[in-house]
């Protein structure tokens, strides 16, 4: 009988907002970069096209189907990036159709993406958009809490002993962590929770970790930056300590690092080498907290960077089929037994569970046989 719980990351980037409009031109959204892709190679599976046509998240029956169909095929919730910058939140219709929708019957929670947005996709990382000043104010603290607290208040919000769920992406970027923290637990304690469970992204190795986890319940390993990062680059120990270092900078300085160094051409790893990661132990536990693992059943970020693209070789349904696998053991023996996936809908990244003009719905019948195990 099932006892673990699939969780993919939701993309809510694929309906036209005002921001965007002002930034990127009149419409965009991600499927203008997902039709436009180019093939790098002759054999290159690019554009990719979705079988379900390019959904429009601002309406409201979109997430309904979408949540309909993803538990159909053994998906237990969402977990829905939220995008909030010192007050303005970006990118929250679909979670917000989905909170005011009662009869959705789909578990969810959030990841705090709490990166600067900066035109990085265009090679342009020091292009600034919109940011996180991290300000020691508790007033725009509890400003977010509140933003949050309507969720976390919804039954169907995901909760650990009375605890909701709350993941951040770059903690090691905000200064004022463990105050920011221990603040947002005393309003849900306030607010008649049990505090907050805490989960933090991790996709590389950083600096002082233990500090920066300490008030993490536990962390996800999110792939597959992190197997790029720490195992698959043939980076030398001086420069992953370097990188490290550099990931604790201020992330204007992170921009220039990052346009002084990037990638001129596109490089692709092995799905093989991939799978033999998630098999690491010293990657599954650090001083006693959990680290779940992240599969994905495809990566191809082309459709964002063009020739200067990351994507995977050897990619097949057994493959995903073996990650999914992987995974599930990995937490046999974890108090919650999450198992997260990138992702539901990361068209512009190649990373989706939802069905393809190529694939059909196979990536969701890899899934949905696990269920009935």
């Amino acid at each position: 009988m099932k006892d673990f719980k699939i969780y993919p990351f939701y993309f809510p980037q694929l309906y036209p907002t005002v921001e965007n409009d002002l930034w990127w031109g009149k419409g965009f959204t991600d499927w203008k970069l997902v039709e436009s892709a180019k093939k790098n190679f002759p054999e290159h599976n690019q554009p990719r096209t979705p079988l379900l046509g390019q959904l429009d998240q601002s309406d409201p029956s979109v997430i309904k189907s979408q949540c309909e169909l993803a538990k159909r095929y053994g998906v237990n919730g969402f977990n829905f990036y939220h995008y909030w910058f010192d007050g303005k939140v970006l990118l929250n219709k679909p979670v917000e159709n989905l909170l005011e929708d009662k009869s959705i019957d789909f578990e969810y929670f959030f990841t705090w993406a709490n990166e600067n947005w900066t035109r990085q996709w265009i090679g342009d990382p020091e292009s600034l958009l919109i940011k996180n000043t991290y300000e020691d104010n508790k007033e725009l603290w509890n400003e977010h809490f509140l933003y949050l607290l309507k969720f976390f208040r919804d039954c169907r919000y995901t909760k650990v002993n009375n605890k909701p769920i709350f993941c951040i992406y770059r903690p090691e970027i905000i200064p004022n962590l463990n105050e920011m923290l221990d603040y947002f637990a005393e309003l849900a304690v306030q607010n008649g929770f049990d505090g907050l469970h805490y989960i933090a992204m991790r996709a590389y190795e950083v600096f002082n970790a233990e500090a920066v986890y300490d008030k993490f319940d536990a962390i996800v390993n999110f792939q597959p930056r992190y197997a790029i990062n720490k195992h698959l680059a043939n980076r030398s120990k001086i420069v992953s300590k370097a990188e490290s270092l550099a990931r604790r900078l201020p992330e204007k300085w992170q921009a220039i690092i990052s346009k002084r160094f990037s990638q001129k051409s596109y490089r692709v790893f092995s799905y093989s080498d991939y799978l033999e990661t998630l098999k690491l132990s010293c990657d599954l536990v650090l001083n006693d907290k959990t680290c779940y693992q992240v599969v994905f059943p495809d990566w191809d970020n082309t459709a964002r960077y063009s020739e200067r693209a990351t994507l995977f070789s050897d990619i097949s349904n057994d493959s995903f089929r073996s990650a999914l696998e992987i995974a599930i053991n990995n937490v046999a023996n974890c108090d919650n037994k999450f198992v997260f996936v990138n992702a539901w809908n990361e068209w512009s990244e190649g990373a989706y569970l939802e069905p393809d003009t190529k694939n059909g719905y196979s990536n969701l019948e890899i899934v949905k046989s696990f269920s009935k195990k």
